[in-house]
């Protein structure tokens, strides 16, 4: 086959699954995607599919950017029960546990390669904690205005408006989004000061510092300053705490995870007395608060199951770029396993030419 056959071919495929999924993660299917692939096909070489999480707060004009770009809109991507931190209609697809929300349908359809991106929303976590617990890659783009119009209330309280993001198995088609999205922010080469935790631990008992180590090494003019930051359990607590952090960098490290395969990270379980310590153990840290500091963020995961490194700064252009420069070094130390890639994604095709016609069916 020829590229052109061959992307022909791959839209089919990712289409034909979507109608497996379709009333568990996916809510509607957009039928004109073939006629829409044609049109494109001959403006660009490379076309994708993405899907669209059924809220109202992501944002209209990130999803008419990448429409009119060399992305196809191709599902309705179904949003966890009340936009909760959990989705307790869905299981993570590595270990059966409860999947992590609320844009966890789009999280999964990405895993099994329906679609390229999601374009999803994130409240308290909803875009990068379902990104990690899939160990997928992922922006948030707070911080350069995608976000809803209206506000609301988390469910411990805080006031904030949702940001839109993406999610992607591949951070060379994410960043393919994030420029049709931006346009060409550029690749800072200034000095970027970093800050890093030296206080934290994760459940598994690993201290934060030993997976960041080495994924900061070579990057050139970087300063990397440590910090102690707060435990993140108490979010009114923590974003008072961690806005003078950022007054004091160009960009917050913070390690993640694991995401909710030790604990239950979501607020309305862990309201109990006798769940907070399950809360705790969820792994969430900066995750949880990087929208409400309207930050722009890029969630890189690593070679461990539902972890990996987050980066987020302050809101702007500027620190955006140095946002990406560091995202550009840190991702491409990360690829997606083989087996992953033959399990959620080949063994589909094999799947549907196991049946062969005989003579008489």
């Amino acid at each position: 086959m020829d590229k052109r056959e061959e992307l022909i071919y791959s839209i089919y495929k990712k289409q034909l699954r979507a109608f497996e999924f379709l009333g568990t993660t996916i809510e509607k299917i957009n039928h004109d995607v073939p006629d829409i692939l044609t049109e494109k096909m001959e403006r660009w070489q490379k076309v994708y599919l993405m899907g669209v999480k059924n809220s109202s707060g992501v944002n209209e004009r990130a999803v008419k950017k990448l429409s009119q770009a060399n992305f196809i809109f191709n599902t309705l991507d179904k949003m966890s029960d009340g936009g909760r931190a959990v989705d307790v209609n869905l299981r993570n697809p590595f270990s059966a546990g409860i999947m992590t929300g609320s844009s966890s349908a789009g999280a999964v359809n990405v895993l099994y390669g329906i679609n390229d991106i999601a374009l999803a929303t994130d409240g308290g976590g909803s875009v990068l904690g379902p990104a990690f617990s899939l160990n997928l890659f992922s922006c948030l783009l707070k911080g350069l205005g995608y976000q809803a119009q209206s506000k609301k209330k988390s469910t411990d309280g805080i006031e904030f408006s949702a940001g839109t993001g993406l999610i992607s198995y591949d951070y060379s088609i994410m960043k393919e989004a994030v420029k049709v999205l931006t346009g060409e922010y550029g690749s800072d080469t200034g000095k970027i000061t970093v800050a890093v935790p030296c206080n934290l631990t994760s459940p598994d008992g690993k201290n934060h510092m030993e997976l960041l180590s080495g994924v900061l090494d070579g990057v050139e003019n970087l300063e990397v300053r440590e910090f102690e930051y707060p435990d993140f359990m108490d979010r009114e607590s923590s974003i008072k705490a961690m806005k003078v952090i950022f007054a004091n960098a160009d960009v917050v490290v913070c390690a993640e995870g694991p995401v909710d395969t030790m604990g239950i990270g979501d607020s309305v379980y862990g309201s109990f007395s006798d769940t907070k310590a399950s809360q705790a153990r969820s792994g969430k840290n900066l995750l949880r608060i990087a929208n409400m500091l309207n930050c722009s963020a890029v969630g890189i995961p690593c070679d461990v199951f539902s972890k990996g490194i987050l980066l987020c700064a302050s809101s702007g252009a500027a620190c955006f770029s140095k946002l990406i420069s560091l995202a550009d070094h840190t991702a491409y130390k990360f690829m997606q396993s083989s087996l992953v890639q033959e399990y959620f994604h080949r063994s589909f095709l094999r799947r549907h030419n196991e049946y062969t016609f005989k003579d008489g069916d």
